[in-house]
């Protein structure tokens, strides 16, 4: 009997941009004791637009995995359809890939999506979808 797929509706993470200030924050200040002024206005204004463009670039959407055995696939929910009134209308989901992953941890779990980097934090994804996520996934023994 096939299982349901697991759904994650995957957002960008506030515990990722916390950790990516922090060591803007940290940066800043080696910069100003190394380099003065200057330096530290040069590390600020740098290290937030890539801070800000990589928050941009995180992976959202919503996510079906199907859990039959491995290799486990995935399909992505295409952005335009998330705005649509009814989101039971006119469903288009991506073409199949395969999800592997690289790393579970208590907190963070890394997928591939195809090839694409996904990292699941705890504040990402519904922490239901996040635990069916960790025990598709955890093999005991290996």
């Amino acid at each position: 009997m096939l299982k349901a797929p697991i759904i994650l509706p995957i957002v960008p993470s506030k515990y990722w941009l916390l950790g990516q200030c922090c060591l803007l924050v940290g940066i800043a200040a080696l910069s100003y004791w190394v380099g003065g002024g200057l330096a530290l206005i040069l590390a600020v204004v740098v290290g937030s637009g890539i801070a800000c463009r990589a928050y941009a670039r995180e992976p959202k959407g919503v996510l079906y995995l199907t859990a039959t055995a491995p290799p486990f696939h995935g399909r992505w929910l295409l952005g335009d359809q998330l705005e649509k009134s009814d989101p039971e209308l006119n469903k288009v989901l991506s073409e199949e890939q395969q999800v592997r992953c690289d790393y579970l941890g208590p907190w963070l779990i890394g997928l591939y999506v195809g090839k694409q980097r996904v990292w699941l934090w705890p504040d990402s994804a519904p922490a239901e979808s996040l635990r069916e996520v960790r025990r598709l996934f955890h093999h005991p023994g290996r």
